[in-house]
């Protein structure tokens, strides 16, 4: 498991000049002695090797380094090229000492915060060239520009991975979006594939017939009526601008013959969506008595009866008594 870092320095003692009763311990395995002199260079002791001068000696204090490897993680953020918009990239290296000396001379306590400032100018320079769509890419780039990179005398590298991460939460809500959107983009090519077929197969009838199933014929007889009023408005508008309008160029008996062909054409009912007048009629009529049905039929009227014209050798017989009940002569 990787850590987020560590103190390289395990304990700093300082020490008498004279330590004949108390000398200087060798280091364990997996670390190191750094003997600070009063002037010069420190020296540095490894696991195993003898220390000279242990009981007495120009040395003022002992720092004891650890030099084991450890597997650090860096979170460190990331610029695109638009710089609104930055990669969460994520850092997984092993790093150990390699110099104590320079590591106590550097004063490194914290062994990320000494690796993040390095490995963040050097990525930022790979991920300014990349928009944040070109996700893969520029996680490619990043690991290629790190690959080789293996620390300083101070401090050694390996096994830099670079990692672009999405978040939690982004993922399990971009998922549900996209499903969603496929979801609701195959639905619709079903129905919009469905609605061709039949319009294909039964025409604007068909499509009426769908109107009327699913709101009534109210809705439909609307729709038919809202269709006709629009292309009779058409048509004036076309009559009125070819009538308003004359063409100086054109002859007058050329104008007349234009106004009279639209005037024809808006006058025509034409064939468009029921095939004719009559069936659009008794359409119409159906919807119309669907929509309002007729109440219930009372006594005619003696108007609404038909006449009675008298058959040839048919005998008309008048009333059977004229004025006052008499019989007439």
């Amino acid at each position: 498991m990787g850590e987020q870092t560590y103190d390289p320095v395990l304990s700093f003692e300082e020490l008498p000049k004279w330590r004949l009763t108390k000398p200087v311990r060798p280091p364990r395995p997996g670390s190191a002695l750094v003997l600070v002199r009063e002037s010069g260079p420190s020296l540095t002791i490894r696991s195993g090797e003898e220390i000279p001068s242990s009981r007495f000696g120009a040395y003022h204090g002992v720092f004891t380094v650890d030099m084991t490897e450890h597997r650090l993680i860096l979170d460190i953020p990331l610029l695109s090229r638009d710089p609104t918009f930055s990669f969460r990239s994520r850092v997984d290296l092993v790093c150990r000492v390699a110099d104590p000396a320079q590591v106590v001379a550097r004063g490194i306590r914290d062994m990320s915060g000494a690796l993040f400032g390095y490995l963040r100018r050097t990525l930022r320079e790979v991920a300014r060239d990349y928009d944040i769509a070109e996700f893969h890419q520029a996680e490619r780039a990043l690991n290629g520009t790190v690959a080789g990179f293996t620390g300083d005398d101070a401090v050694r590298l390996r096994n830099i991975q670079v990692e672009l991460l999405v978040d939690e939460d982004e993922i399990a809500t971009s998922g549900r979006e996209f499903r969603d959107v496929v979801r609701e983009t195959r639905l619709s090519g079903m129905r919009r594939g469905r609605h061709l077929d039949m319009i294909r197969e039964e025409g604007l009838d068909g499509l009426i017939a769908e109107i009327m199933e699913k709101e009534g014929p109210r809705a439909a007889l609307a729709w038919i009526e809202k269709n006709e009023a629009e292309k009779r408005e058409v048509r004036r508008e076309i009559m009125r601008l070819v009538l308003e309008r004359g063409d100086a160029d054109r002859e007058p008996f050329e104008q007349a013959e234009l106004e009279r062909t639209v005037l024809e054409e808006v006058l025509r009912d034409g064939e468009g969506l029921f095939d004719g007048a009559a069936r659009r009629g008794r359409l119409r009529g159906s919807l119309a008595r669907a929509a309002d049905p007729a109440p219930a039929l009372g006594p005619a009227h003696e108007e609404d009866e038909p006449d009675r014209r008298p058959l040839r050798g048919e005998v008309v017989r008048d009333e059977p008594h004229g004025e006052g009940g008499r019989p007439r002569a």
